[in-house]
Formats: structure tokens, C-alpha cells, sequence
């Protein structure tokens, strides 16, 4: 069955255009640390603490939002900011290594994805060597499942190799593996306790890896619906771009039912900071959350996969 999975991955990471997107990835990876080593701020910072608003000044503030979610979620908001405190007054983290910028770095290979998605497939057709796999007795809907299955390996692959090269340039940069024995204080069942900081970091970056792949397996999608590459990939750069943007602004119109569509969840940077993201929940009356996203673009990728599938099977291929 993995036969042609292995076919198309193999062929498309000898490429050249891919072997140029790892060389860029190291590169910038050795630059980034080099230029930021031991220069990282320092995690203590004061956090000030919003008062209580009452109905009149919420609603001149945020004239279409929704006051009585704002009192449920203002006890949520005041935890988050006591356990912030209790971190940053228990013990100051050893700034000498940061894996803050990744996750930033990490938010374009969303632009990689985006063409991977768009064209793997749209190129087959294309040129026409989606009916070598035909003569070959391969049916419709598993060359279109190792099409799928090939694009969510290709991203994977991308974000690993960016994890795995900032690691390697952070070791090389600070010539020790000082990096691997680190603790971070975190709160757990309402105790600091400290963990290791790379396994943390590992952990959130697989994490924020998820919205990445959906992106590119969400490309494939509308590009078979589309027929077009070019269009696909505009669409996504687009919604990629301005996705959360775009979901803010509806919610002044009170479209709150937005809240559980995939546009807000393209980008999972908005959970680095859970205080930020507990504001804005309590100010538009929303319910973001990691749960919510992982099982949201869980959803939209099978539905979308149903969809597309059955696009393809009734496709005409010339």
C-alpha cells in the first residue's frame, strides 16, 4: 500500500526546489542563534492587572460584545494572572538559550505548505502522469490517498528539519549540550514545579506543527476542487495571512458562530501566551482554546477529505 507514498516522497525531497527550502531552513536557523545568543530579554516582566468592568464601560469599549460571557470568563482571566505571577516571582529562567523565535520562524513553512499542497497533485494532472499510475492498476481513490498522505509527510518532514537544524545551531553556536539539561518552571495542578525545557519546547512546537499541516492538506484540497494551483495558492495565502484578522473583524458584527470555523486556528502562535488569549476570549465573548482547535481542523480536514475524494473520483483525467 505505501509503495507509491514512498515513490512520490522520495521524488519530491531529491528536487531540487526542496533541497533549497532545508538549506534555507538551516542557514537562517544558524543565523537567528548566532545573532540572538545570550541576548534574549528576561522572562520576569510586570503583568497589570485589568479591573473588572462594568456593563457601561464594557459595552463602550467593545460595543458588540458580550458582557455576560466577559463576568464568566474574568475569574479564568484572574487565575491566569496569578499563575503568571507565581512563575515569574518563583524563578528566573536561564535566557542564555530560547526557542521563542522558532515559533515565529515556524509560522512560514505555512508559505511552503501552501505550495506543496497547491501543486503536488494539480502538476500529476497536469502533465498528464496521473494515468501512468492508472496503467499501473491503481485505483482512484488510493492514488488520491497517497497523493494526501504524501503532502502530510512532506510538511512534517519540513517542520522536524527546522526543529532539528535550530537545535543543532543552537548547540553549535553555545559549543556545549548545556541546551538538553535545562529546567523551565511550569504550573501544574496549581504547583510550580520545573521540567525539562527542551522536551516543553519539543512538545509545544509538535503542537504548533498541527495548524501547519492543515494548511497544506486544506491547499490540496481546493486545489482539486478549483482545478487551478494558482488560484488554490492565492486563496490560502490570502486566508493564511489574514485569517484571524479577518475573524476579529466579523465578530464586531456579532458572527460569533465563526468562532468554530478553522479561521481562527490557522495560526496557533495566539496560544503562546495563554494570558493574551484569555483577554481576548473574555473581550468577544469567544471560547478559543487548544482543545477546540485540534478538534475543529480534525473535522475540517476529514470533511474535506471526503469532498475532494469523491471530486477526484468522478474527475475527468485526460
Amino acid at each position: 500500500m505505501m509503495k507509491l507514498v514512498s515513490l512520490l516522497f522520495f521524488r519530491e525531497i531529491k528536487k531540487s526546489y526542496f533541497i533549497i527550502i532545508l538549506a534555507i531552513i538551516l542557514i537562517t536557523s544558524f543565523v537567528v542563534n548566532y545573532l540572538s545568543y545570550n541576548h534574549y530579554e528576561n522572562d520576569n516582566e510586570l503583568i497589570n492587572i485589568q479591573s473588572k468592568l462594568n456593563e457601561e464601560e464594557f459595552l463602550k469599549l467593545y460595543p458588540n460584545g458580550n458582557y455576560k460571557r466577559y463576568i464568566e470568563l474574568y475569574d479564568n482571566y484572574i487565575n491566569e494572572v496569578i499563575k503568571a505571577t507565581k512563575l515569574n516571582n518563583y524563578k528566573t529562567f536561564n535566557n542564555l538559550y530560547s526557542f521563542d523565535t522558532i515559533y515565529q520562524f515556524q509560522v512560514f513553512l505555512s508559505i511552503i505548505s501552501i505550495i506543496i499542497g497547491s501543486s503536488l497533485l494539480m502538476n500529476e494532472l497536469k502533465y498528464g502522469t496521473i494515468k501512468h499510475f492508472l496503467v499501473k492498476k491503481y485505483s482512484r481513490f488510493k492514488i488520491y490517498l497517497d497523493f494526501f498522505l504524501t503532502v502530510v509527510l512532506l510538511v512534517m518532514l519540513i517542520n522536524l528539519f527546522l526543529f532539528i537544524s535550530y537545535t543543532f545551531s543552537m548547540v553549535c553556536v553555545d559549543k556545549s549540550l548545556d541546551l538538553f539539561n535545562i529546567t523551565k518552571s511550569v504550573i501544574l495542578n496549581d504547583e510550580v514545579i520545573n521540567i525539562n525545557y527542551y522536551y516543553l519546547t519539543f512538545t509545544r512546537f509538535l503542537t504548533n506543527s498541527l495548524p501547519i499541516i492543515f494548511v497544506g492538506i486544506l491547499s490540496f484540497f481546493i486545489s482539486l476542487v478549483l482545478s487551478n494551483k494558482v488560484l488554490s495558492m492565492s486563496l490560502m495565502f490570502f486566508l493564511n495571512v489574514f485569517g484571524l484578522a479577518i475573524f476579529q473583524w466579523l465578530l464586531n458584527f456579532d458572527i460569533s458562530f465563526l468562532m468554530y470555523s478553522f479561521l481562527p486556528y490557522l495560526d496557533y502562535t495566539i496560544f503562546n501566551d495563554r494570558l493574551s488569549l484569555v483577554e481576548f476570549n473574555m473581550q468577544f465573548g469567544t471560547n478559543l482554546s487548544l482543545f477546540n482547535g485540534n478538534l475543529l481542523l480534525f473535522v475540517y480536514a476529514i470533511l474535506g477529505f471526503v469532498i475532494s475524494s469523491l471530486i477526484f473520483l468522478k474527475k475527468d483525467i485526460n
